[in-house]
């Protein structure tokens, strides 16, 4: 019997865990990964979360965080970790997902935005941001984190974000590889800090950037008209868009499509 007892308390902790979580939050279960041990699984919300990320706690809260599962898993011979943060949004989602994904080997197709390497999968679904994280980067341990990312895609029901509102004339191709999301300064210090002075002082906005063509687009929505009128007052614009030469336009009261050069 005691051989068992680890098993047993691993399960425990991870029953009493997902206790905290609503019954449509996305978690591999011992029903899931038949032979898995479950070594540990941590929840954490709100400001609990700089237990777990310390300083990087700030960039999710800025985007809008909710909720965190982050369980170990020993399955098939590797160790596997998986992050399954809920934000407030699939915006938000999508936010921590763009500002987190480095120079991916792959884009497997378990939803519209995902990012794989030797190390770890990402994925963007509805308002959750996955991370899959695996120890030695081998051909199996990819496999695996897919099976992993496909049991927990698989669970969220979920609409995908939708960017088009903000720049209708990109398509997705251009979306996945070569754009990001900020909500403030620090999703645009991690997703493009040469622009940081361009967002200076202001708040209450969300920036859809991307590149295409030499070209860096940047499409701009605020929430109300201060934090507008704030952006304006920084660049000398006029509300009517003249003496920009024709790099603003304008959407709507407080929608802009601003293009430079890369």
């Amino acid at each position: 019997m005691i051989k068992f007892l680890p098993i047993f308390v691993g399960l425990f902790n991870i029953l009493v865990c997902f206790s905290q979580i609503k019954a449509d939050f996305p978690t591999i279960d011992k029903n899931d990964l038949p032979g898995a041990e479950f070594k540990s699984s941590r929840v954490f919300t709100g400001s609990s979360l700089f237990g777990y990320i310390n300083g990087g706690a700030e960039l999710y809260l800025e985007y809008g965080f909710d909720v965190a599962a982050v369980t170990v898993i020993d399955y098939k011979g590797g160790e596997y970790k998986t992050e399954v943060f809920k934000m407030t949004g699939p915006e938000e989602a999508f936010g921590i997902f763009s500002v987190s994904k480095y120079r991916c080997t792959g884009m497997p197709a378990l939803s519209k935005f995902t990012c794989q390497t030797k190390y770890q999968l990402q994925i963007c679904k509805g308002p959750y941001y996955i991370s899959i994280i695996n120890k030695t980067g081998t051909r199996s341990d990819s496999i695996v984190s897919l099976d992993l990312g496909k049991i927990l895609t698989d669970k969220i029901a979920d609409i995908e974000v939708d960017l088009t509102s903000y720049l209708p004339e990109i398509n997705i191709e251009t979306l996945q590889i070569k754009s990001f999301l900020a909500k403030g300064r620090l999703g645009i210090v991690n997703g493009s800090p040469e622009l940081e002075d361009f967002f200076l002082g202001v708040s209450n906005y969300t920036a859809v950037i991307a590149k295409r063509d030499g070209k860096r687009l940047i499409s701009a929505k605020f929430s109300n008209r201060e934090s507008y009128q704030k952006f304006l007052d920084l660049h000398n614009w006029k509300d009517d868009m003249s003496g920009t030469d024709g790099i603003v336009k304008k959407i709507s009261e407080s929608h802009l499509i601003i293009e430079l050069p890369d």
